[in-house]
């Protein structure tokens, strides 16, 4: 085995004792109360609402948007846990797609881009089905997943902290009910994280209990939402019409599918590092090829693409519960809350500020375990330069992005205001440039 191979396991060695086992069988009443907690701190209702009013939606098309985001992360989420990657990986709405999926409503070009999410995810799936991405993943050593992840945790923060003031737009923003509120339910989360034991595993799901009781006592708890919601509903299917393409919205798809999937792989890597659990090339192609398939099933009903999503990782580190058969019960939470919008509208009644404090330490936990991967010793000051760049880029580019976009094409002008896409495309040209290059020279 050669010196280089060496030093690659060194670098996968766990920074982190294990939390959790796989394949832990958890009873059934308590599994059922963790795996609604892990639906319940997940992005899957936040995201497609969070976009269906920044982009204008109308009511009907608002519904079917988080319709389709339950149904196609519930069933994808079921099958990966399942069959798949069998890791504790709950899916959800992509970070990377919310922009581009509001942009394009606005610009009256969204059909045109779920035609491209569709031809995006296929290219993606077929190459998974062909064992293609074991290729891929050998570019991920920790400091490229690390940074991947790192920026997905700093990408959470603004929408983190827009929540933890109160809404912005909402007559709560900023005021102290707001703030008492999301501090009160981050710190139930953290003092039950303190304490270990029960108290920790369902540290968030009593953090919404306090929040939403306190919430209620300040008269900040509005459900007439629900009344209005209707008790049975089904997703659309091409909600916006039909199908159109476009071959500059499509090829900016692919390319932010494909960091998408980047970006699971490396939640995949990390899941399965924080667990102790063993990941062959099988399991990842499996994995992939499961998030494909769940992104065409979205764009068909009116979702956007949904991937392994970052703050479950969060929440397995501070409850130390890792067991793929509770996020197997989140994924069936997810299918019933699809055709139950007036029970998805109780959830989606919690305050602002009440998610916002549980979102802040499952963010922040994500931005730790990126940085502890990304910051490893890789015993030589060119390969320990790949993280710092590909953070640089990430987080410095994207506020460049309009006076640099000026004279490149759209498409290239379009990415540069995408942190983790920038990021990521960064961190992989440089662990191939300044350490994969170099090591396959030295060996010939």
């Amino acid at each position: 085995m050669t010196d280089h191979v060496h030093a690659h396991m060194g670098e996968l060695e766990a920074v982190d004792a294990v939390v959790g086992d796989v394949e832990e069988v958890i009873p059934a009443k308590r599994r059922f109360a963790l795996g609604l907690q892990q639906a319940l701190v997940s992005n899957a209702w936040l995201d497609p609402i969070f976009i269906a009013s920044v982009a204008g939606f109308s009511a009907t098309l608002a519904t079917n948007l988080v319709t389709a985001t339950f149904l196609a992360a519930g069933v994808v989420t079921v099958i990966q846990s399942t069959r798949l990657v069998r890791l504790p990986v709950v899916q959800g709405p992509s970070s990377a797609f919310s922009p581009l999926a509001i942009g394009y409503y606005k610009a009256g070009t969204i059909s045109a881009a779920s035609l491209g999410l569709i031809i995006g995810a296929a290219l993606v799936f077929l190459a998974a089905v062909c064992g293609q991405f074991a290729r891929l993943r050998r570019l991920l050593s920790p400091a490229v997943s690390g940074t991947i992840i790192t920026l997905v945790g700093v990408a959470l923060a603004g929408f983190t902290f827009m929540e933890f003031f109160g809404g912005i737009g909402s007559p709560s923003f900023a005021t102290g009910s707001s703030l008492f509120l999301a501090c009160v339910t981050t710190a139930v989360v953290l003092v039950s994280a303190a304490f270990g034991g029960t108290l920790r595993m369902f540290g968030f799901l009593t953090a919404l209990i306090v929040g939403d009781v306190l919430a209620l006592g300040l008269g900040l708890l509005d459900f007439s939402a629900v009344g209005q919601a209707p008790w049975l509903a089904f997703p659309k299917l091409l909600p916006y019409g039909a199908l159109t393409f476009d071959p500059a919205i499509t090829i900016t798809m692919c390319i932010v599918f494909i960091v998408a999937v980047v970006e699971a792989m490396g939640m995949y890597e990390a899941t399965a590092r924080l667990t102790g659990t063993e990941l062959d090339d099988r399991r990842v192609n499996a994995g992939i090829a499961g998030e494909a398939g769940g992104s065409m099933l979205a764009a068909l009903i009116g979702g956007f693409g949904t991937t392994a999503y970052a703050q479950n990782l969060g929440v397995i580190r501070l409850t130390g519960v890792a067991s793929r058969h509770v996020v197997r019960v989140a994924g069936f939470i997810f299918i019933a809350l699809a055709f139950l919008p007036k029970v998805a509208a109780v959830l989606v009644a919690t305050p602002a500020a009440v998610v916002g404090g549980l979102f802040l330490p499952a963010a922040a936990t994500v931005v730790m375990t990126g940085i502890q991967m990304a910051s490893q010793d890789r015993g030589s000051p060119v390969k320990n330069m790949v993280a710092p760049l590909g953070l640089m880029a990430g987080l410095g580019i994207p506020a460049l992005a309009g006076p640099l976009s000026g004279g490149l094409p759209e498409i290239l002008g379009e990415m540069l205001a995408h942190s983790i896409v920038v990021g990521a495309v960064t961190v992989m040209v440089a662990e191939i440039v300044l350490v994969r290059l170099p090591e396959f020279l030295r060996a010939r």
